[in-house]
Parts: structure tokens; sequence; C-alpha cells
């Protein structure tokens, strides 16, 4: 898109300077049908606050452009931004407007880096946004009827306490409005056909867009248009809120759309409606003020979200994250895969690893169906548009790798590991794009490298249980079910190390040990809700209507489906990606908020030995020259290690990695088979005296 009107760019833009410049375009009044012609107006944004419209929309695909006129010139732009401008055109007066794909010269990178920087003045200081959501079809004309009749002061009162430490999220989604209450509905065809219409209206890409994240929020005046029909912001976010389910994926069977993404582009919706509370409304008394957070916490949500260009996961987050200018600087004429690359050494070297929630093989994007041959598996990618379905929601009191760090500025200089360039000899040798092959500069060396990651424990994968293939197959959900509580049954000792009953252990290994509210689990939990939970999914007269709280646990940790039960050599129960192999490890990482699940990686040209992971590579020095490598496959849960068990372990008992045989007679003269006093003095069972010998502080080296 670029290069399409590169023989006009030098006639068309010209450059800009001074203080915050921009260029408006003059959209000139014209009937339906005729062609559409405009001219470009250099200002600055100080000049013209107040005065013009800024766009949002989606740049769609860019097959098939369209032309325009442009200061007499032949302009070619997206289709989506032709049918925009043709909807905005004005038949007797002139309108000025911002859109990103005139006002910004695309072909200059400089320019384009300049502009996103000052992208929320842009919007914050226009007069209006207008949301464009793209053509109207059968559905949109319903929905947006809809949406302009709703009680937005009612819906948006409902909304309010969201986020409120003081009120439990739950209760709220309990009693808000809903549209697919059955009581609610009167008459079944039409509110079947509005159902439809509403989920297909809510699924429309331009709520999956990371840039709309900033571009909705920043102006008090923003409303939505498709085709001749408008509403008010507030009118689009209430009735996303309508659509929110008051638990779990409680859709009717008719509604054939994909929940994930629904559930994503509500979710958009409210993040949206969240920031502008904060900066219009005196709900958290922040009036004319943004809540900023850090970088870590932005990407949470924003990797979710598509873009075009895959850098602008993180060049949207510059105005709402308070230390991005840490991490990155805007500049398109670095290739994605280095900013990523390098954005996440940066977190790695100040001890921020909220970045791993989007590495590892699970998370990273296939290229062209293979595996990816460029990232590192420690190196995020964002440019994954889902969320939630290979990740461990972690729980706030979680901290298996002892306090961990959110921003650039909590602890400078605690670093968690550090970066390497891998010896030529184990180096890759994968097909580089024509981007990266041109790119100079230091950081592209980055993408052959290891990360050495500061670790505490590290055990090695003997069981796997299984996974459903069908999600709904009850027969086979109950077999697994069979097979690991046939496999744990028959261990050597059946209490877990945290004293708990085995067959309870595992149980609630399969929720994270949190039940429907988030709060922690314990074996009474799993004791009063299991049974119930298997009578009501054996019984196939049961709808989710009357759902146990179990399930809503079991479909929140993706157990049996993204994730697998996993037993390790010396006892941990687990939760790891479905992916994951006997032989695979389970390990603790110094500041991270669960555990990881990781796989032996042998150098090209080395003899394979396999893909397990044997004694001596999990207890290796983290020497690049005398350690094995490790891939990161993604998040795992160790129960009974997931509140800084083994830091208050290896501090007491002096555990080492790799001990010799004299600190292994220490460290079980101390424990005295679980008896001793030390255990009292940690506060923790002795059934953990079995795990000693996987604690210790090392370097897990990831490639």
């Amino acid at each position: 898109m670029e290069k399409w009107n590169a023989d006009i760019v030098s006639l068309l833009y010209k450059p800009l300077s001074g203080s915050l410049p921009i260029r408006l375009l003059r959209l000139h009044p014209g009937k339906p049908g005729e062609g559409l012609k405009a001219e470009l107006v250099p200002t600055s944004i100080e000049e013209v606050e107040g005065r013009y419209e800024a766009t949002s929309y989606t740049w769609g695909s860019p097959v098939d452009p369209q032309s325009m006129t442009c200061d007499g010139l032949k302009v070619i732009i997206q289709k989506n931004a032709f049918h925009m401008l043709n909807d905005l055109r004005r038949t007797d007066m002139a309108r000025t407007v911002w859109i990103d794909a005139i006002c910004i010269d695309q072909s200059n990178i400089k320019e384009r880096a300049a502009q996103v920087a000052i992208m929320h003045h842009i919007y914050r200081r226009a007069e209006r946004v207008v949301i464009w959501l793209g053509r109207p079809d059968e559905y949109s004309a319903l929905s947006m009827a809809y949406a302009a009749g709703l009680d937005v002061t009612k819906l948006l009162g409902e909304s309010r306490d969201i986020g409120d430490s003081a009120i439990k999220d739950w209760d709220i989604y309990d009693r808000k409005s809903y549209f697919f209450e059955p009581e609610e509905e009167g008459d079944p065809d039409q509110h079947r056909t509005l159902g439809i219409a509403l989920v297909k209206f809510i699924n429309r890409p331009w709520f999956n867009r990371v840039w709309v994240q900033q571009e909705a929020a920043l102006c008090r005046e923003t409303c939505a248009i498709c085709g001749d029909q408008e509403v008010g912001w507030d009118n689009i976010f209430a009735l996303a809120w309508m659509l929110l389910p008051r638990s779990i994926g409680l859709y009717p069977d008719y509604i054939a759309d994909d929940l994930n993404r629904t559930l994503n582009n509500i979710s958009a919706a409210e993040n949206i409606q969240r920031r502008r509370r904060r900066l219009f409304g005196d709900v958290y008394q922040t009036r004319g003020e943004l809540i900023f957070q850090p970088l870590i916490s932005r990407l949470v949500n924003s990797s979710r979200f598509g873009a075009t260009d895959p850098r602008d996961k993180l060049y949207s987050l510059r105005y709402f994250a308070e230390d991005a200018d840490a991490w990155f600087d805007i500049d398109y004429g670095v290739p994605w895969q280095v900013l990523y690359a390098d954005v996440a050494r940066r977190f790695l070297e100040r001890g921020v690893l909220g970045f791993l929630k989007n590495a590892g093989r699970v998370r990273q994007k296939p290229d062209g169906g293979a595996p990816p041959p460029l990232l590192p598996s420690w190196v995020p990618d964002f440019r994954d548009g889902s969320w939630g379905s290979d990740v461990i929601t972690e729980h706030p009191r979680w901290m298996p790798g002892g306090p961990k760090t959110d921003t650039a500025y909590d602890v400078p200089g605690r670093a968690a590991g550090s970066v390497h360039s891998l010896p030529r000899r184990h180096r890759r040798r994968p097909d580089l794009p024509k981007e990266i092959k041109d790119f100079k500069g230091p950081r592209k060396a980055l993408l052959q490298s290891y990360a050495s990651f500061k670790a505490i424990m590290a055990d090695e994968i003997v069981y796997l249980g299984g996974v459903l293939d069908d999600p709904f197959d009850i027969e086979a959900t109950l077999r697994i079910l069979r097979d690991d509580l046939d496999y744990v049954g028959k261990l050597d000792s059946q209490a877990y190390l945290n004293a708990e009953g085995l067959s309870a252990a595992y149980k609630l290994t399969l929720i994270l040990s949190s039940n429907r509210d988030q709060g922690l689990a314990d074996s009474k939990y799993a004791d009063d809700n299991w049974d119930d939970w298997i009578r009501w999914a054996q019984d196939s007269a049961q709808g989710r209507e009357t759902m146990p709280a179990w399930q809503y646990s079991m479909e929140a940790s993706g157990a049996l489906q993204s994730f697998r039960f996993a037993v390790t050599r010396h006892g941990y129960f687990c939760l790891v990606p479905r992916p994951t192999q006997t032989g695979d490890a389970v390990c603790i990482l110094v500041g991270y908020a669960t555990g990881v699940a990781l796989r032996r990686w042998q150098p090209p040209g080395l003899a394979q030995a396999g893909s397990g992971v044997s004694r001596e590579g999990l207890k290796s020095s983290g020497a690049a020259t005398t350690a094995e490598y490790f891939e990161l496959i993604g998040d795992a849960y160790i129960h009974g290690m997931m509140a800084n068990e083994a830091r208050c372990i290896i501090d007491e008992f002096r555990c080492r990695h790799n001990p010799t045989q004299s600190q292994l007679q220490a460290m079980s003269r101390a424990s005295d088979s679980g008896r001793g006093e030390a255990w009292r003095t940690v506060g923790l069972p002795g059934g953990y005296a079995a795990v000693l010998e996987t604690l210790g502080d090392h370097l897990v080296n990831m490639v």
C-alpha cells in the first residue's frame, strides 16, 4: 500500500514542520455516485484544535483499492477508506477530517513514526471522533436501531463498579442486564433474529483492532456510524454490555459465531469504556486524567487485538503506558521480529517477566503453516489476535518465583536474566525475509540468541494425562479423569507434598486451586463440588443454565483442553500446555507469576538425543559452552508451589542446584525425613522433603 502513490508522493506531501504538525483532509461536497474530491491542508494541532473530526476505522484488505482526487491528483486508497469518505461526505458543504491513510505520508517511515508519537493529541483535541463501523448490511440496521433505543444511563450504571476492589466482579455480572435472558425474550422469533444480528454486529472487524483502543477513548464527543445510522459511543458500549454473558459462554445454541471472538470484542468495548470513564467521568475522582499502567499490564489487553502492522501492537500503547519510553522508540525501520526480541531483552534485564505470557511455542503464531523459524521461544509474539486459550490466568496471590516486577521503575537493575549470542556452531540457518536481511544494526543478532533465566526449581515430567479433541465429548472426559485418578491412586504415597490427599490434590490441580469467584480453593471445596459436577456432566438433560461451580473453574483453567494434567519425577502435580510430552520439564523462574514448561533443544548439526530432558540437562550450570538449551513451551501450574514455597525451602535448607553428596546429606539431616524442626520454622508440611533435590538457584538457557 505504501507504494500505491509512489509517482505523486513528492507532489502530494510536503515535509511537516513546527510543533505538533499535521495535515487535515478537506472533503469537498458531492452527490452520491460522484467522484471523491478533497484537498490536504498542512497545519498544526494548536491551530485547528476543536475544528476537525478524527476518524476511526479499519484499513481492511488492500485488495481492490479505489481512487479519489486530492489536490488535483489521482490518489489510490484502501477500499474501506474510500467507502468511509463517501459516507462522511456532505452534499452541501465541505467537511474537515483527519484520516491516517491520507493525512500521513505512509511511504515515509520517519513521518509515520513522528505522527504516531502525537496520535493521542490528534484524537483528544478533535471536535469529534467518528467511528466508521463498516458498510451496512442486514444485521447492522437492526443493531444500530437497538443500540439507539437502549437505556444508556441504566446500563452504564451497572458496569460502573467493574474493577472496584471492594466489589466482586462476579456479583456485578450475576445481576447485570443480559440480552439472552430467557424471561426477557418476548416474541421468540424476533428475539432470535435480533440476537443473531447483535452478535454479528459486535463481531465486526473494528472492535478487534488495537488502535481503536486509543482512538475511541480520548475524545468526549465520539459517535459511531454505519450507513446512514448514527449513535453515540455510550450506546455502542451499552449494546456490548447487553451481550456480555453472566457466566462463561452462556449463549443460545443458535448463535454460531466464534465465542472467543465475540467475548474478545466485548472486552475491547469494555476497555475503551473504562478509559473514557476515567477520563471524562467522576467515578474515580480523576476527571480529565488517565490512570496509567505499566506497559507489561497494557500488553495483556493489546495483544488480543489485531493490527495491520505487527509493530503497532507496541506503538499503539505509547500514550497509555506510563513507562513506554523505557522499552522502545517508535521506529518503522525496525523489523517487528527484532522489535519484539529487543523489548523482551529489556524486560528480562529489568526483571519484568510478564512478557512470557505471549512467548513460548504454544503462543507464537506460525508463518505459512510452519513453526516460527525466526523468533526464539523466549520472545513474545504479540501478533496473535486472541487471548486465553493457551494462557494460565494468574491468581493475585501467586508468586512461585517470588515477588514480581511490573514497571521499569520498580527495582532498577534487578535482572531476572540476560541475553547472549548463540555460538556460531549452534545457530539456526532460516530463510530470512528481505526486511530482516536489509536491516542493519546489532539488535538483529537477537534473533540468533539465547536467554539465561534465573530459576529455582526444575523437574522432569513422567506422566501426562489425556486431552479432549471435542470439549463436549462426555465419555472421553470421564475416561481421562478415570485414567488420571487410576495413575494417582497407584503412587507410593497417598499424601501430596502439602499434606492434601492425592485425589483432592489432583482435582484442585485441574482448577488451579481457584473457585468460581477466583478465591483460593481447598480440599473441602473439592469434596463439596466434584461429585455434583460429575453428575451434571453425565446427565444429558442438564444444560448450562444449571452449570455447577466446578464447571466454571474447569472452563477458566482450560484443563483437558488447552492444558493437560502432568506428574513429575519427584511427585509434583501440574497443568501443562497441550503439546507437552513426557520427558519435558516444569520449571519455576525467579519473578514470574506461573511455572513454565520447557523442552530440551539440540543445536543444528549435533546428534539428536531425543526430545526428552535428561537429568544432567535439568541440572546444567547455564554456561553457554557446556549447558544444554531449552525451548519454552508455555505456562504451567505447579500445585503446592505457587506461593513462594520454593524460595522458603531453598533458604531454610540451603538447597543447592545439582548438589554434591555432602550437600544432599546436610539437607537430609535438616529435613529428618520431613520431621525436622526446620519444617515448622518455614510453616510447611514435611512432605516437601521429597522435592529438595529439585530446588536451588541456577540458570536455564532458552533458545
